[in-house]
């Protein structure tokens, strides 16, 4: 019987878990990626399909002759229009175009909140400087300059007067590929995240989670925590806004990755795509529930029933800690590989090192400035960061 085919579109880091469940699943994976570079997970998979993931006509061309049952992506938001081209064209599960192109564009985005009733930051297209000063006077400072069709932190910055707004038109418009941006309220609270998933048309659940944040040109998430210490109160908002927004992009058959503020007692929604969130938030997924998320994601997007892995959830969840390697002053070239020197435990789920010997170190700035990634899981927060900063004092690594 020949194995279910799988198109995976990119092959950096944030997509190794994906294709090590695909693999483990007896599904053949094929990897679809530019031919200028060697990403991480071309090793991993069993066929490699040279397309622009970020191109829906091209890798539309591509899938029709690959006889794929599936598309998938993870952690990154570069091939979400295209796998909406994918799903739509092919008849395969997945998200819609029109949802992914929504989950593109932060001004679409926002206009469906608005007209769904999701409470989110007050904003304003603009073009020029001109628009600018048309919303700047009905604004109050700070407010946030953002590119509609970046990911992360790309793109977006906070201003505190008319100049620095100003300013930071320019830069998103030298690095957005659109001719508009977005200016919005900055909204100052606790920020966080959740993770939900969506199986015909029902929200299985929705994972708050805290996160940890570095102040760059804007707040970068460099870690996250399960579970998130709130109220009742905001956890049901949480709930019920989440519900809102997926329902606001007619979000379906998809993971979804939600970010959110907390400020004055209210949940406030950043955005959200559907897709699953990086920096180890799959993994804090399997941690919470106990369950093998990344062959629910595989089993869902191949046409298998993702309930499979769901139905095996654990009773009680656990805590979890992910958490970036970086610099915060040091820059220069790595004279040796990284290397972790303490005691191996069961509760370190995962020490991945993105940078080896040669390798230039940035300050960081953003997630392209990661040298690893952590993954600890307890009983507490308390007992995992412990232990984090146990590993975190065990790493070497020297900079010339």
């Amino acid at each position: 019987m020949n194995s279910k085919r799988l198109l995976i579109l990119g092959a950096g880091r944030g997509q190794l878990g994906l294709y090590q469940a695909a693999s483990e699943m007896g599904v053949t994976t094929i990897a679809g990626t530019l031919p200028d570079n060697n990403p991480p997970c071309i090793d991993l998979a069993d066929e490699v399909c040279y397309m622009d993931i970020s191109n829906p006509d091209d890798v539309l061309l591509k899938a029709k002759s690959l006889n794929i049952d599936g598309v998938a992506t993870c952690c990154f938001d570069t091939g979400m229009t295209s796998l909406g081209r994918v799903c739509d064209e092919l008849e395969l599960i997945g998200v819609s175009e029109k949802t992914a192109i929504m989950c593109n564009d932060k001004s679409k985005m926002k206009k469906a909140f608005k007209d769904n009733d999701v409470l989110t930051a007050k904003y304003f297209e603009i073009c020029s400087h001109e628009d600018l000063d048309e919303a700047l006077a009905k604004m109050k400072f700070p407010v946030v300059v953002k590119a509609t069709d970046l990911q992360g932190s790309s793109g977006i910055y906070i201003s505190d007067n008319n100049l620095e707004a100003h300013d930071s038109l320019e830069s998103v418009m030298e690095v957005t590929k659109r001719n508009y941006c977005i200016v919005e309220e900055y909204i100052d609270g606790l920020e966080f995240g959740a993770q939900a998933f969506v199986y015909n048309n029902e929200v299985l659940f929705v994972m708050p989670h805290g996160d940890e944040t570095y102040m760059s040109h804007t707040s970068v998430p460099v870690g996250h925590y399960v579970p998130l210490n709130c109220n009742d109160d905001v956890l049901k908002q949480v709930e019920a806004m989440v519900r809102k927004a997926i329902k606001a992009l007619d979000l379906n058959n998809c993971a979804v990755n939600v970010d959110l503020i907390l400020k004055d007692g209210k949940v406030y929604i950043i955005e959200l795509t559907g897709r699953v969130g990086a920096n180890c938030l799959p993994e804090l997924v399997q941690i919470n529930f106990g369950i093998e998320y990344y062959k629910m994601i595989v089993s869902m997007a191949i046409g298998k029933n993702p309930m499979v892995y769901w139905d095996e959830r654990c009773s009680a969840t656990k805590s979890g800690i992910a958490k970036m390697l970086l610099s915060e002053s040091k820059c220069g070239i790595l004279s040796s590989d990284m290397k972790y020197i303490g005691e191996k435990d069961d509760d370190i789920v995962q020490i991945k090192f993105f940078k080896h010997k040669g390798d230039k170190i940035r300050i960081f700035e953003d997630s392209n400035d990661c040298l690893g990634q952590v993954v600890v899981e307890g009983n507490s927060y308390e007992e995992c960061n412990k232990k984090l900063k146990y590993v975190f004092d065990n790493i070497e690594y020297n900079v010339n």
